[in-house]
């Protein structure tokens, strides 16, 4: 089963490009959204997470999301049922 995934961003972030390069490393299907430039998406983003930062990585939908802030390459493995 594959679970969305959708990844918040901006464009200067390095722990983003790392999260990007280890979906792509994983045959990982993304979303990008770029909060840089898109403040609606920037607040759902905020409520969502409770942060300000990104990157922030949302997998799943509905009761069994998973938020995730920064680049945590366990949790995100964890989450994807990946061997990283």
């Amino acid at each position: 089963m594959n679970k969305p995934v959708t990844i918040y961003t901006t464009k200067t972030c390095g722990f983003c490009r790392a999260t990007k390069e280890f979906f792509q490393e994983h045959g990982v299907e993304y979303q990008e959204v770029d909060v840089g430039s898109d403040q609606d998406q920037a607040r759902a983003m905020i409520e969502k997470s409770g942060q300000m930062g990104v990157p922030v990585t949302v997998i799943g939908e509905g009761e069994g999301e998973a938020v995730i802030v920064g680049y945590d390459r366990e949790r995100l493995a964890a989450e994807l049922g990946i061997n990283a």
